[in-house]
Order: structure tokens, then C-alpha cells, then sequence
């Protein structure tokens, strides 16, 4: 019996994946009531930061300790998830992804880019700027004979013409807003941290923008360069994993799409088949043949001294009799 409750998450995260989840807690507070530790199993490739971020929470305000199973690919909105918890099970076909968000292009249909797509292109031009720079200033100078303050008015003209045409390119409304899409994981990712505490002192930052490519893989070894707490499954955890893993790769479970919930708990100890009392007593005032277990043996026999006339009584002590037992002192002074 395991001492939390169990949930799987499996596929997109949504606001509709919160919902279920909501309800789903609900519905096992008000029927058994909830236990201070969860275990949450999840396989995603991700959604809208928001739902992650509220369903981290749930969890948050409904157990003490969350324990997330990574059960398969748990990516952007999944891995926000996971920083809501105090531990992680990683599976060995479990993996993270980075934090990066990801954005909707204005040209293409249902295409993405990252949120670090300009932040990355705007190193690369510094870093080029710099560049041409020093390699024209000391061409200038060593070549030609000039002085250092002509060469370097020269060199920084022959990199401005360089670097301007790309620069031009860069629209400073969508700066501002792809830096603003970064700014939500990392809100999201302090807020449920400071709750969760498993996140190691520069992990959030390194999930955000540490990462050359959004699919990334983030597996179990990586993972404790991170998180305070990650274990490989064993015991329940690990039997749970087995079967969520196989159903995933059988395709019964999708990753992808319409999320799917359930509540896999343990049903409560207190839940346990009642005994029928009526055939216990039965069985006990039915003495086996040839043994001297009756009902006065049990403790209810009436005090010596005190005479029986029943028939039933004076067959009671002949079994007792036959049966090796010691007599009463008032079978003895009926002898006597």
C-alpha cells in the first residue's frame, strides 16, 4: 500500500489538462480524502506555460510533497511541472527539455520559434561587430603605416557596414516581446520553485536560455546537475513507469494531443471487505468432533457452585470429562 496518491498526466498541457486535474483531486478529497504526499506521473511534449504553471500549483496547495515520474518525454511545459516538485523519478525513457518559450511565426502556419531566436542573434552580431573590428584595425595599422586613432575610425566604419544590413533586420517590438515570453518561465519557474526548493542556485537560468535548441535532451544524469533530488524508479514507482511506458510505446497513450488523467490511488486502508460475524459465531459454537472446545471453554460457563439442569449442560461436562478436562469442585461433590 503506498503511503500518496497517484495521478498520470499524458499528453498536451492545457487549460483543459488543469481542469481534469482539478477535478480529479476534488472528487478524491471529497470521497477519501487526501494524503499528504502525491506521486504525479507525466508524459508531455509540452503547451501553454499558464496550465503547467496552475497545475504545478494544484499540486502545490493540495500535498506537502510532490514526487513528479517522468515516464517519457516531459517537455517547455512539462519540465515547468516538474520544478514544482520536491523530487523527481526519472525513468530510463525519461527525459526534460528547456524552459525556452516558444513562439508563433507571423508567416508560417502552425510553425514555432524560440524565444531565444533574437536574444542568440544579437550575440552573434556583437560578437561578428568585435571581430571584424579588431581584424581591421590591425590590418589598417601594420599594413599602411597609420596611426592607431585613423586606423580605428576606419576599422569602425568597415564593420558598421558590415554588421548594419543584418542589425536592420531585427524589429525592436519583437525583441521586446519574445524578451517578455522569457520573463514568464522564469517568473513561473521562482514562483513555484520557492515553494518546491529542488532546483539548484543557476539551474532556472541554465533551462531558460542554457540550451542551444528547444528539443534538447535533459535525461536523468543531466538532470542531477540541476535538481537537488532525482532517483531512478524502484518499487511502486517503478512498476507504474513499466506500464505507463509500455501503453506510450504500444501507442495506447498519446503523448501528443487531448490530455488524458486518472486517478490511480490506492484505495484507502480503512476500505477493507467486512467479516461476516454471524458465520464466525457460528463456527464457534460448533465444537469439532472429538475435541473439547465448547462455549463454557470460551469463558462463558456458568460459576461453580451453581447447578445446571438443563440437558444440554449435563452433556457439556460429560464432553469436558471425555475429553481430559479437570472436573469442577461441584462435580466433585456430587461424587463425594
Amino acid at each position: 500500500m503506498e503511503p500518496h496518491d497517484v495521478y498520470i498526466y499524458i499528453g498536451d498541457v492545457h487549460r483543459d489538462g488543469h481542469l481534469d486535474v482539478t477535478n480529479a483531486i476534488k472528487q478524491r478529497k471529497s470521497e477519501h480524502g487526501l494524503k499528504e504526499s502525491v506521486l504525479f506521473c507525466v508524459a508531455t511534449y509540452g503547451g501553454d506555460p499558464s496550465a503547467g504553471y496552475r497545475i504545478g500549483r494544484a499540486l502545490q496547495h493540495n500535498y506537502k510533497h510532490i514526487t513528479i515520474l517522468v515516464a517519457g518525454p516531459c517537455k517547455s511545459a512539462g519540465t515547468l511541472m516538474a520544478v514544482a516538485a520536491h523530487k523527481l523519478i526519472i525513468g530510463d525513457m525519461g527525459e526534460l527539455g528547456p524552459l525556452d518559450i516558444q513562439l508563433k511565426k507571423n508567416d508560417e502556419m502552425g510553425e514555432l520559434s524560440s524565444g531565444l531566436v533574437i536574444a542568440t542573434a544579437l550575440d552573434e552580431l556583437k560578437d561578428c561587430a568585435l571581430s571584424a573590428f579588431r581584424s581591421y584595425i590591425v590590418d589598417i595599422k601594420y599594413r599602411n603605416q597609420l596611426s592607431t586613432k585613423m586606423s580605428a575610425d576606419i576599422a569602425a566604419k568597415l564593420a558598421e557596414s558590415l554588421i548594419s544590413p543584418m542589425a536592420a533586420q531585427i524589429d525592436p517590438i519583437k525583441l521586446g516581446e519574445h524578451q517578455r515570453a522569457m520573463n514568464i518561465a522564469l517568473s513561473y519557474g521562482n514562483r513555484l520553485n520557492s515553494h518546491a526548493k529542488n532546483l539548484k542556485e543557476t539551474s532556472l537560468s541554465r533551462l531558460i536560455a542554457g540550451y542551444p535548441a528547444h528539443g534538447f535532451v535533459i535525461d536523468r544524469k543531466e538532470a542531477r546537475e540541476l535538481f537537488n533530488d532525482v532517483e531512478s524508479p524502484e518499487g511502486f514507482s517503478l512498476m507504474l513507469y513499466d506500464i505507463v511506458a509500455e501503453k506510450i510505446f504500444n501507442g495506447e497513450l498519446s503523448v501528443s494531443g487531448s490530455p488524458e488523467v486518472r486517478d490511480l490511488s490506492p484505495p484507502p486502508e480503512h476500505e477493507v471487505t467486512p467479516i461476516n460475524t454471524e458465520d464466525s459465531q457460528d463456527d464457534e459454537v460448533r465444537p469439532e468432533e472429538g475435541k473439547g472446545d465448547s462455549e463454557s471453554d470460551s469463558g462463558t460457563a456458568e460459576p461453580a457452585g451453581q447447578e445446571s439442569n438443563t440437558p444440554s449442560d449435563r452433556h457439556d461436562e460429560g464432553t469436558e470429562q471425555e475429553a481430559g478436562t479437570l472436573p469442577t469442585d461441584e462435580s466433585d461433590e456430587k461424587h463425594q
